[in-house]
């Protein structure tokens, strides 16, 4: 608490001045009295964890003052992540309010960057500099948003004010450089990299620099002299490598390009990233030329040579050893994967997968097992856990591992998959539909609605159910009018909606939509629609025209307790429930 009051004190000192500098109108002292001590409180608030309660009441020490930019920056600092709107509103308001005030200056640029408002913003970074030119970073921003609306020219300028303020820097020579090479001014690149490469002759990272510029306009002997001479220097750098690559390609010399391409895969100076877009390359080049993709082996080993920790290179490799129809190859790589990174998800859910196509059930199991215990905030092994356990019959263990999923997913939503989510749901809503018990049968329905509420197969079945159980029915018939407005040629659907009519005695109306429900699908009609079609002309009083409907539904392909309480109907010739 004592470290809270200390730093409130001294950003209030700081606050203080320039709300005193900003205020539009004298304020009773019970009025600043309030204010100030709502602003304390939202600085207690915010340094104990409890965001929110810090934004209520600086929201009300706003609404007490509406001229003070200490708040005004705070509100908007709050809501940088939440509300962009408002907190750009906020922000704009504390640097009208505190023009002289550099940090709320500096947060209004950064907020016009962010909305890529770059004129804005570097009208905003004049300003400052002019202000504030003991700020050197500033000047390198302004150049930078120079830049980025093509004024080369201005970039430069801004460069150079910053190379006489803080002296020659090579950083700040480099990135004039690049400047000049975008402007297309080759020979001011030159000039000032030559200037550089005086300095640092044996930097081989500036010769490269030197060799693309040469090779940006096509002088091809004099960039290759340059990549050489960084050779010399650094035979490693990725820099080079990458550049060669380049000059090559431009010099038509294919196996110079092979050499080079393979020595970029060995390299551990060079991105990951980077060696991904060759070997995309490196791949188009094969399949064009027909060369056999055997020659990817010794570029995947090399790559996992360079970087034996990055489990992504050994699952791309697995990826091609399944295409070369190596199998058991590819199991023992995911393995390697799955060692050099237990968490890896996508590796773990390849390996199980290819164990579960191997049919090897006892190396299933421990995959899952393993997975399960490396991962266990992931609630998809749990899921994929029930999935096999269901599969082998196991239906007790099966529930075990879902609930345990659906455990997980309550935590956090992010824990699975939304199909996966949904395919849950679904296992654990029929397991409880099959035991009879409605509570959780509906928690499930609830959950699968409450998380995909555009989710029309979802809605359509849980609205089935209500009708079935004669539960909330307006609850049914607005969940199924849903999806017949936006399927209405879907008889699924259709069926559904007029089930739900009949079920309310709205008979007319049932019986126009179970019709269209089996117009649209004559070549192929449902056994479950035609016995709902002679339900509701049953209900309209025609008998023989609902007996002809159910025998017809007899006849077709159905089982269990429905197609017995189907036979009842028409011995009985009456409608059963």
């Amino acid at each position: 608490m004592k470290r809270i009051f200390s730093i409130v004190v001294s950003l209030l000192a700081i606050y203080g001045v320039c709300a005193a500098a900003s205020a539009k109108k004298v304020l009773p002292d019970s009025v600043l009295h309030d204010r100030d001590s709502l602003f304390i409180e939202s600085f207690r608030f915010k340094y104990s964890g409890r965001a929110d309660s810090a934004y209520i009441v600086l929201a009300k020490a706003d609404s007490i003052d509406p001229n003070n930019a200490a708040v005004c920056y705070e509100l908007g600092s709050s809501l940088i992540t939440k509300d962009f709107a408002n907190a750009f509103q906020y922000l704009k308001r504390a640097a009208e309010l505190s023009p002289d005030n550099y940090y709320y200056q500096k947060a209004l640029i950064r907020a016009y960057i962010a909305l890529n408002d770059y004129n804005s913003a570097i009208k905003g970074y004049e300003s400052l500099v002019k202000k504030y030119p003991e700020h050197e970073g500033d000047l390198y921003m302004l150049a930078e948003l120079y830049v980025r609306i093509k004024d080369f020219k201005s970039a430069i300028k801004t460069l150079e004010k910053l190379e006489r303020l803080t002296g020659v820097d090579s950083y700040v020579s480099m990135s004039k450089v690049e400047v000049y090479k975008m402007a297309g001014d080759v020979k001011s690149a030159h000039k000032t990299l030559d200037h550089i490469i005086k300095d640092m002759p044996q930097n081989s990272s500036l010769w490269v620099l030197k060799g693309d510029l040469y090779l940006a306009s096509n002088d091809m002997n004099e960039a290759y002299e340059c990549y050489q001479r960084s050779m010399e220097m650094e035979p490693d750098n990725g820099d080079v490598l990458e550049s060669l690559y380049m000059y090559y390609v431009r010099t038509g010399e294919t196996d110079k390009i092979q050499e080079c391409s393979r020595k970029i895969f060995a390299s551990s100076d060079i991105q990951f990233k980077r060696k991904k877009e060759y070997l995309n390359q490196t791949i188009r080049y094969f399949n064009s030329t027909r060369t056999p993709l055997a020659e990817l082996d010794t570029i995947y080993r090399s790559m996992i040579d360079a970087e034996a920790d990055n489990a992504e290179i050994r699952l791309m490799y697995a990826d091609y050893l399944m295409n070369m129809s190596r199998s058991q190859d590819a199991i023992e790589e995911l393995r390697s994967a799955v060692y050099v990174n237990p968490q890896c998800k996508e590796c773990w859910e390849y390996l199980l997968y290819q164990t579960a196509q191997s049919k090897d059930s006892i190396m299933t199991e421990k995959v899952l097992s393993d997975a399960m215990d490396a991962i266990p905030e992931s609630a998809d092994f749990y899921y994929y856990s029930g999935i096999w356990n269901y599969s082998k019959g196991l239906t007790d263990k099966a529930l075990e591992y879902m609930l345990k999923a659906d455990s997980i997913v309550s935590v956090s939503d992010k824990s699975l998959s939304d199909s996966n989510k949904k395919e849950l749901w679904s296992y654990l809503f029929n397991y409880y539909y099959q035991k009879g018990d409605n509570e959780k049968k509906y928690l499930y329905l609830d959950k699968s609605v409450e998380a995909f509420p555009n989710d029309l197969m979802g809605l359509n079945n849980y609205a089935y159910i209500l009708a079935e159980d004669n539960a909330d029915l307006d609850k049914a018939e607005a969940m199924s009018k849903k999806t017949v407005e936006k399927e209405p040629l879907q008889s699924m659907y259709l069926d559904t909606y007029a089930y739900i009519l009949m079920k309310k005695g709205q008979l007319t109306y049932a019986k126009f939509y179970i019709e269209q429900a089996l117009e649209y699908m004559k070549s192929n009609p449902d056994a479950v629609i035609v016995e709902h079609y002679g339900d509701i002309l049953f209900k309209l009083g025609d008998v023989n025209g609902a007996l002809e409907q159910w025998k017809r539904s007899y006849s077709m392909e159905r089982e269990g307790a429905d197609k017995e309480k189907l036979r009842q109907k028409i011995e009985k010739k009456q409608y059963v429930e």
